[in-house]
């Protein structure tokens, strides 16, 4: 009897215990991910993106784009599967880690080199960092964003997918992704908007 007892009053203490750590109305957080470096990722997003065309501000806002793209990726999601498939395919694992420490390592040869942070190096000496930091057997095109083997081509593949990048493409305001409706169908796209 007297280890049952102690059984009891053990589980009684440990429960009060877990009890007082989430007190009534308390929600459980998820823990944050953790963001790309900020000063590293925008010094990449403005050497790769088409900053000229973009200016400042289509240059952070497609950063910010991808950033919040990435906050909302759902690793390793159940994806759409034929009709009449038993098979479950999965999407690709959280590309986060990976492309972090592809920014740290940016970081960690800039400082190594030039005694200085990435963000802080001249365009052409970023450049030389950046390719040698890029697979060699790239393909020509553009991967899946999640599973870009680097975070420049990731941010890429990102922006290309956009109507933004279609439009300055065809510098005409095509807007792939909305409805212009039926009514607009035969007219001819309008200018691009900057």
């Amino acid at each position: 009897m007297k280890r049952r007892a102690f059984m009891k009053s053990s589980a009684a203490i440990v429960s009060g215990l877990a009890l007082k750590r989430c007190a009534p109305g308390d929600t459980p957080v998820a823990p944050a991910r953790p963001a790309l470096d900020s000063d590293t990722m925008d010094a990449v997003a403005r050497l790769v993106l088409p900053s000229e065309e973009m200016g400042e501000a289509g240059t952070t806002r497609v950063l910010d784009g991808f950033r919040k793209w990435l906050e909302g990726f759902d690793p390793v999601a159940e994806l759409d599967h034929p009709y009449l498939s038993e098979e479950i395919l999965y999407g690709p694992p959280d590309p986060e880690p990976l492309w972090s420490s592809q920014l740290e390592a940016l970081e960690l040869e800039a400082e190594r080199r030039h005694g200085s942070s990435f963000k802080e190096l001249s365009r052409d000496d970023q450049t030389v960092i950046l390719e040698r930091h890029l697979p060699q057997d790239l393909e020509a095109s553009f991967p899946e964003i999640a599973r870009a083997p680097h975070v420049a081509c990731g941010l890429l593949a990102y922006f290309y997918a956009s109507s933004e990048a279609n439009d300055m493409c065809y510098r005409a305001a095509i807007e792939r992704h909305t409805c212009r409706g039926l009514d607009a169908s035969p007219d001819a796209p309008g200018e691009r908007r900057s």
